[in-house]
This record gives C-alpha cells, structure tokens and sequence, in this order.
C-alpha cells in the first residue's frame, strides 16, 4: 500500500503565509496550491527538486494568486494541472487585472505570466497520481468566487486540502462578498469531512474546530459591519477603522490585520443586498 509525506512550504508576511503542499509518494510527488511571488515559487522548486523524485501532477484549490501564481516556476509544462471548471474559468478571466492591481505593490516579484489549469474535474472526479487517489469536491462562491476543496487519500488514511474555507493565525479575505455562501459552504464541508485532518491555505493544519472558528469570526465579521453600515452598501473610513479594531479584538493572535478593511466595502453591498431582496411570498 503506498503511503505519502506531506511537506508543507509556506511564505513569509508578503507572501501573505500562504501554504504550498508536496505530497511524497514512493513514484514522486503531487503539488497542492502553487503560492504567489517569484520568490517563494522559486523556493517551493528548490524544496521539491531536493525530494529527488518527479512531479506527477499539480492541483489547484481555488482562483486566488496566492494559490496559482507559482505555476509557471514549479510545474513543467508536461507536467498535469487539475483544478475544477469553475476554478480554471475564474483564473483565466481574472489573472490579467490581478496583476495589473497588484504589481505595482510587488513589483518583479508578481509573475509576469500564469497557468491556466487545463485538466478540469467535476465535483467528485478522482485522478490516480503516485499510488494516491486525489479527488476534488466543488464547494462554489465563498471565499473566492470557486472555491473547492481536495482529498488525497491512500488505504484509510485521508487528507483534505480546503484552501481558503478556513483561515488559521490570520485574518481572512472578504473581498469577494460571498460571506453568506461562505457560511452555507463551512456547514457543509464540516459534515463532509468530519474525522479527516485539514490542511488550509494559510497557517497550521487542524480538525473541524477550525471550521468552527472561522464561522464564528465570519458572524462576528457580518453583525459588526451590518451595525456600522446601518443598511448602506459601503463603510466610512472610519468605520473600517472601528471595524478592523472590533475584529483584532476578537481575533488578537491573527495575522495580517490590514486584510479586516479591505474587504468591508464587499461584504457591506452583500448584506444590504440581500436587505432588498424582497421576502418570499406566503402561500395563503
């Protein structure tokens, strides 16, 4: 029976933690999750290449850079890159304005190209890689606008690779305004993958607690901002302010607090979105 290592590889502060995984079979190795600056997918490589043993495949578990960027670096052209449909169509129509958004923050260290993933799985598709079976799961809009989740498992033993579906030791990205699918999507992967190790996109690895945690702060997150915006679609400056100080307060081991403001704006037209839809009519 082929059993597997899981070496993690993750970024410093401007890489924003992100996580990196090279599962290490007896054939070679699988590559969850590519990270985002030249720096880091430079050193993802050199991590990978002292393993001494082939990629056979990469996967990708959602449309951020932080999670595609590194591609180009690390994979061989020859070698497969799996993603869900919606993952792949999500990169490919948003990798351009990406980096021209954030380059100038980042300069040569933003890849000056990308990989789209062009071996697509639906919800459910397994790939046989390296003695592992690896299966993805499509989750839809919650932290991004397609996010999934993946699980190698070999025999019994079972890992699932969640990307961004919960945060550890950070603060979490809300700019996409899908906090209430965010929500639905935590409850059902908990019962998904109930008993299995998780392994997020940023910080350390856990079990469903995490799950827990992050519902709690996305709830924490939604009233504070629907007190301060009072049903408008955007936050004052200094309600960002209040905002960001509320969630440090409730979260004051996270990382990277600046992410708490940025993405107020998206999550306030959210809920005074959903403030308009009308209510569902009774049947009398």
């Amino acid at each position: 029976m082929t059993d597997f290592q899981c070496h993690v590889y993750t970024a410093a502060e401007p890489g924003i933690f992100a996580n990196s995984y090279l599962l290490e079979t007896d054939d070679g190795v699988v590559l969850i999750d590519a990270n985002l600056l030249v720096a880091d997918a430079e050193a993802l490589a050199a991590r990978l290449a002292a393993l001494r043993k082939p990629l056979l495949a990469a996967f990708v578990t959602h449309p951020h850079p932080d999670h595609f960027n590194g591609l180009p670096y690390v994979v061989p052209e020859t070698v497969p890159v799996y993603a869900t449909a919606a993952v792949a169509k999500e990169i490919e129509q948003s990798a351009d304005a990406k980096r021209e958004q954030w380059r100038p923050v980042y300069g040569d260290q933003w890849p000056d190209r990308y990989r789209v993933p062009e071996h697509l799985l639906a919800t459910g598709d397994g790939v046989d890689v390296g003695g592992l079976r690896v299966t993805v799961h499509d989750i839809g809009p919650a932290e991004s606008h397609a996010d999934s989740y993946i699980v190698a498992r070999s025999g019994d033993r079972r890992a699932a690779f969640i990307g961004d579906l919960a945060f550890g030791s950070m603060h979490s990205y809300l700019s996409d305004g899908h906090s209430g699918h965010w929500l639905a999507a935590l409850d059902r992967i908990a019962r998904d993958l109930r008993g299995v190790p998780l392994l997020p996109g940023h910080g350390p690895s856990g079990d469903a607690s995490m799950l827990d945690a992050q519902r709690r702060y996305l709830m924490m997150y939604r009233e504070t901002i629907e007190r301060l915006a009072r049903g408008a679609s955007s936050l004052t400056d200094d309600d960002k302010h209040e905002l960001t100080r509320t969630m440090t307060r409730f979260s004051p081991d996270a990382r990277l607090d600046w992410l708490v403001g940025l993405g107020a704006d998206a999550v306030a037209a959210e809920l005074a979105a959903d403030d308009r839809e009308p209510a569902p009519r009774t049947q009398q």
